[in-house]
């Protein structure tokens, strides 16, 4: 969902000595991502009693960012659960991709118990899944 594209420069923090970016700031470029696209969908925060820690993350890294680049971060979920979100991230920037980042929040409320997505919450977050391929109407034609 484009609308959720989160646009965004490397700051020079961002960097290490190198001008490279530090392998641990693609999950904060994630995380401001993933804070920004529950937000424009509409669901609770923290503020509203609904918090999102991460119980897995992992990234792969496929081109180095620079002091500087532009970068885009998509998000998109691969499951919703109960009261689960697994989040995918594309982190682009210049030179192509940069990192996929996958993380899992389990959203829990105030007391740390779980926090169970509504109906309504969960419609509001399905067009953040892939749209699944329909399947074929038409048989194959046969050989003769």
């Amino acid at each position: 969902m484009t609308k959720l594209a989160h646009h965004t420069q490397v700051a020079f923090h961002h960097t290490d000595a190198a001008g490279i970016v530090h392998f641990a700031n693609y999950f904060l470029f994630a995380e401001e991502a993933e804070t920004r696209a529950l937000a424009t969908l509409g669901l609770p925060g923290p503020a509203q009693g609904a918090f999102y820690p991460r119980v897995h993350v992992s990234a792969t890294y496929t081109a180095p960012l620079h002091f500087s680049d532009p970068i885009t971060i998509i998000p998109s979920l691969t499951r919703i659960g109960n009261s689960s979100l697994h989040w995918q991230f594309l982190i682009d920037g210049p030179r192509g991709t940069a990192a996929t980042v996958t993380a899992i929040a389990a959203r829990r409320d105030a007391a740390n118990a779980p926090f169970p997505f509504t109906p309504k919450e969960k419609e509001l977050l399905a067009p953040l899944l892939p749209t699944p391929i329909p399947p074929a109407t038409a048989s194959p034609p046969t050989p003769s």
